[in-house]
């Protein structure tokens, strides 16, 4: 009898366990024109795992691009729930109703399926009116007023549940499944419906050891449960760097509520503070595909790219420099972006390039990065300089794009100089042009004994061997002044420094001085075999004070950083 209760007790447990699990299918509307572009949104919460992506059959009529995927990870007094959104954008290419299938979902081994959707096609508009994203919040600007904007914002006195909470935090990420090197968006969302008193604490996810960026904060109205919330926002921009299982830390945020005289369980001695804090979000880092990988890929991974190169000049003469200009765009961080591989071009030398950065753009992050490269034709005529490649991975369609810049022409003048000067081959008739020239027995003999001839050159040889030597001698100096001078300027604006930001990007200059290479954007095990585990770490910390509300002036903080880099730029002394 006791082992029948047992049975039957596991056999309710799974089937609550079940019950939470929902698999849901919706469209942005349910009446649209040929070309317009509809969202179907595919939904699945309560479920324990991170499924794969599900497989969306084909629809007769109907162009489907997959949009993306995020995860929402909520904790409300202890209890954690958690959401995957798959976004599709359907564009109808034919007249007439058209039916959204079943689409099925494998859960812990168990199988869910959507209800079919109908979706009522008519005449072309003759223009396409594309539907905003589903994250797309409305009424949000780009400035957001910070932390402090919405707190005295509160929505108009409405009938709010006893359950609903005053205040909680949200967080989610674009993609639980990145590739190597893919932008992953972390959202962290703090809302609340009373006033607060007091700033808010905030605490963000210590390093992780991938490359992170701030895309901004903003803030908003958002509605939960039928409760009105005033929203602040922040976003970060991730980049993993090798695969593998990572995770985000948990967002920690502390605020202290206002008194609420009108509410029934107000008290004079509680302090009104509360606690809060996101879960840990696990990304599974995928590797790269081997298979298809062109020669020119060196590691890019995004979408929409683009690769632009040009020269500053196409009229040189033979053996004169020109700068070739090579632009990549695209949603990767400028760290990640290497160099271009240039084609084999017969009678034209390339040298190490020169990179540089724009800042990339805010909210939705998009770098661009320049490599100006020195080439030097070897001879004179017409180059063709085509077949410049370059190669990025897209995760969306998991596939390698190679990307060709547009053929430029370079004219060069001239041939290849001849050491010496011309002369003329053996046995070869004389040259007009050069008339008459002394022999032993011409009055100008004399000129051609061998001691005439040393005598006659030796003080203009003189003269040359200490015109060579003292210039040498002073590019010499110059060279060492100008590595010391660099050195001293770099200290100098450390001195002056105020910040850990500052100090940190100091650090990477003048130890790049030092260290006689590029430091930024090499992996943390990288630096660390580079540089000593203190200066490591220290930049890990200003890195991490960047995000924090207090910012990273910490006078004690910056003194020591301060003190650490002088020491490491002058080679350890004090």
């Amino acid at each position: 009898m006791v082992r029948r209760l047992w049975i039957l007790l596991l056999l309710l447990t799974l089937a609550a366990w079940a019950q939470g699990v929902e698999w849901t299918a919706a469209l942005s509307t349910t009446r649209c024109n040929v070309g317009e572009q509809v969202v179907l949104e595919l939904r699945l919460s309560g479920a324990s795992n991170d499924p794969l992506e599900p497989r969306v059959p084909d629809i007769a009529g109907v162009s489907m691009e997959f949009a993306g995927a995020s995860k929402n990870v909520s904790m409300i007094n202890g209890v954690t729930s958690s959401s995957s959104t798959y976004t599709y954008i359907l564009t109808p290419t034919q007249q007439g109703s058209v039916v959204v299938p079943a689409i099925s979902m494998s859960v812990d081994g168990q199988s869910y399926s959507t209800e079919p959707l109908k979706l009522q096609v008519g005449t072309s508009s003759g223009q396409a009116q594309p539907v905003p994203p589903p994250s797309t919040v409305p009424g949000l600007g780009p400035n957001g007023a910070g932390w402090g904007g919405p707190q005295n914002q509160i929505p108009a006195v409405v009938p709010v549940p006893p359950d609903a909470q005053p205040v909680l935090v949200e967080c989610e990420v674009s993609n639980t499944h990145p590739y190597v090197g893919e932008l992953v968006v972390y959202t962290f969302r703090f809302l609340h419906r009373v006033q607060l008193a007091g700033p808010v604490n905030f605490e963000p996810p210590p390093p992780t050891g991938m490359l992170r960026e701030d895309l901004g904060q903003s803030t908003s109205q958002v509605n939960r449960g039928g409760v009105e919330y005033a929203q602040s926002e922040v976003r970060t921009a991730y980049f993993p760097t090798s695969p593998g299982r990572l995770s985000i830390a948990p967002t920690r945020l502390s605020c202290q509520l206002a008194p609420d005289f009108m509410d029934a369980n107000f008290s004079l001695r509680g302090d009104g503070v509360r606690e809060l804090s996101t879960q840990p979000v696990d990304l599974e880092v995928l590797p790269l595909p081997t298979q298809g990988r062109p020669p020119s890929f060196n590691g890019a991974v995004g979408r929409h790219f683009e690769l632009t190169a040009s020269l500053n000049k196409t009229l040189i003469k033979a053996g004169d420099p020109v700068k070739l200009a090579v632009t990549i765009i695209g949603d990767e961080h400028p760290d990640l972006l290497l160099d271009p591989t240039l084609p084999n071009w017969p009678g034209v030398r390339s040298y190490a390039s020169d990179a540089s950065a724009l800042p990339y753009e805010k909210p939705n992050f998009r770098a661009s990065k320049t490599f100006k490269i020195p080439l030097v034709p070897q001879q004179g005529g017409q180059f063709q300089l085509s077949d410049l490649s370059w190669s990025y991975f897209d995760p969306s369609a998991r596939r390698y794009v190679t990307l060709t810049a547009n053929p430029m022409v370079l004219k060069v003048e001239g041939g290849p100089a001849v050491a010496g000067g011309k002369t003329s081959a053996p046995g070869a008739p004389p040259d007009p042009l050069r008339g008459p020239q002394p022999g032993p027995g011409s009055p100008q003999g004399w000129a051609l004994e061998p001691g005439v001839a040393v005598l006659s050159v030796l003080p203009w040889g003189i003269s040359l061997l200490l015109l060579v030597f003292g210039h040498a001698h002073r590019q010499y100096e110059l060279s060492l002044q100008t590595q010391q001078a660099r050195l001293k300027r770099v200290e100098k604006q450390v001195a002056r420094a105020k910040s850990l930001e500052e100090l940190a990007q100091l650090a990477y200059q003048g130890l790049e001085i030092r260290k006689g290479m590029a430091l930024i954007g090499l992996p943390l095990v990288r630096l660390r075999e580079i540089l000593s585990a203190e200066m490591v770490d220290e930049l890990e910390k200003a890195e991490a004070a960047r995000y924090s509300p207090e910012g990273d002036h910490d006078a004690k903080k910056v003194d020591d950083f301060r003190n650490l880099l002088l020491r490491e730029l002058r080679g350890g002394e004090r």
